[in-house]
């Protein structure tokens, strides 16, 4: 296709392929040793078992991305983030970006990297000065939290889900601020300034995730002491998974993430409403046990002051004299049975005793003077006797002694 003035269009691969051609057919490029700080380190695994290295090589000015595809199971350091190191390759174009970056063949230490070690400095003397000791309490049920980030980006939206579903009952007031750049710094400290004053109880500052030049802000020493100055609980919510801020260590609670951080601030309010249900559970068990204990208390009372009463103590004396009327009616009648059968036996002795029960059996008594003889020899032949019968008597004469 050809335009007006017959210049000839190109498509973006064909751009893409000469710039790749230009780069990689300049042969100050094509072997080349860059020195600069590691940041944004990605370690994947490779096709054939061996890792493949993705980062970015920065100094104070720029940044340059870099692979490693081979001699990374040769290398004799394990790079990591803020490690300056001395990185030998070539110029290379990724066409499905459009980007240059430099293929490493092979990589040095080439000690600590400044801005780490200006980090690790900062944060050793923001420690020293207690920054990183206030941690209060946040409140268990905040009424209104000031949420400090981009109200474009995706850490308000997460935020606002997870407490609309935890506990809608808290208000959120976003106070928008820039999260990174050379504003983020000022915006954030405004922020947290402008938060004293709307009536939150909890603030929570932060963004998503993002890279290490991302988070840049968030080391700031300045944002730090307006952390630490802040009259009201904090919760730093930068999305990040390796490192540690310093607005993380100068806040009361630190989250990996919003979301986390919205978790971290309010209640689930289903379980308080399960924990409500349990406790007003126990509380009426509580109560009915107490009234069972009360009407036990009460009934007992109630039996005592019957018992005490007048009206009942008579009846309670009446019954006893019952009682005792009839002991002693039974005790009577036993003795009236013992006494009657010992006269009885008394009555039959006598009887037996009495000598005229002896005339009954046909015996008889012989009498003289009135006196009654026991023996022949009390008499005399010609002796006048009078003989007792059992019915009537004879008097005779002795007239022979046998």
């Amino acid at each position: 296709m050809k335009t007006e003035n017959n210049a000839r269009i190109v498509t973006v691969s064909e751009i893409t392929e000469n710039i790749k051609d230009v780069l990689e057919d300049n042969m100050r490029l094509r072997n080349v040793y860059v020195r600069g700080e590691i940041s944004n380190f990605t370690r994947r695994a490779g096709r054939f078992g061996s890792d493949y290295l993705y980062f970015t090589l920065k100094d104070a000015k720029t940044q340059l991305s870099c692979v490693m595809f081979e001699g990374v199971d040769e290398l004799d350091i394990e790079p990591q983030n803020g490690m300056s190191v001395v990185c030998e390759g070539m110029i290379t174009v990724y066409p499905a970006y459009g980007r240059y970056q430099l293929k490493c063949y092979s990589m040095s230490e080439d000690g600590k990297g400044a801005a780490a070690a200006a980090l690790e400095a900062l944060k050793a003397k923001l420690l020293d000065e207690g920054l990183f000791s206030q941690k209060r309490e946040r409140p268990k049920y905040p009424k209104k939290i000031a949420v400090i980030t981009s109200p474009t980006g995706a850490a308000v939206h997460d935020i606002e889900s997870v407490v609309s579903r935890r506990y809608p009952v808290t208000e959120l007031c976003v106070i928008p601020a820039y999260v990174q750049g050379v504003n983020a710094v000022p915006s954030l400290i405004a922020g947290i300034e402008r938060a004293q004053n709307v009536g939150a109880d909890l603030i929570i500052f932060g963004r998503g995730g993002g890279s290490g030049e991302d988070l840049d802000c968030f080391n700031s020493e300045a944002l730090a002491r307006a952390v630490y100055a802040s009259k009201i609980p904090t919760i730093s919510a930068v999305g990040h998974e390796i490192n540690t801020t310093i607005a993380d260590l100068a806040a009361d609670m630190s989250a990996p993430t919003p979301s986390a951080a919205a978790e971290l601030a309010v209640p689930d309010i289903s379980a308080l409403k399960n924990e409500t249900e349990a406790l007003k559970e126990r509380s009426a068990a509580a109560m009915r046990r107490k009234l069972s204990d009360c009407e036990k208390e009460l009934s007992a009372l109630g039996k005592d002051v019957l018992l005490r009463s007048p009206k009942a103590r008579i009846s309670a004396w009446e019954a006893r004299l019952q009682n005792i009327e009839a002991a002693l009616s039974h005790k009577i009648h036993q003795r009236l049975q013992i006494s009657e059968q010992t006269l009885l036996r008394t009555v039959q002795s006598i009887s037996d005793l009495n000598p005229l029960a002896v005339l009954s059996r046909g015996y008889s008594i012989a009498q003289k003077d009135g006196k009654a003889v026991k023996s022949a020899e009390e008499l005399n032949i010609g002796d006048i006797i009078d003989v007792k019968l059992n019915k009537g008597g004879v008097a005779a004469k002795v007239v022979k002694k046998i």
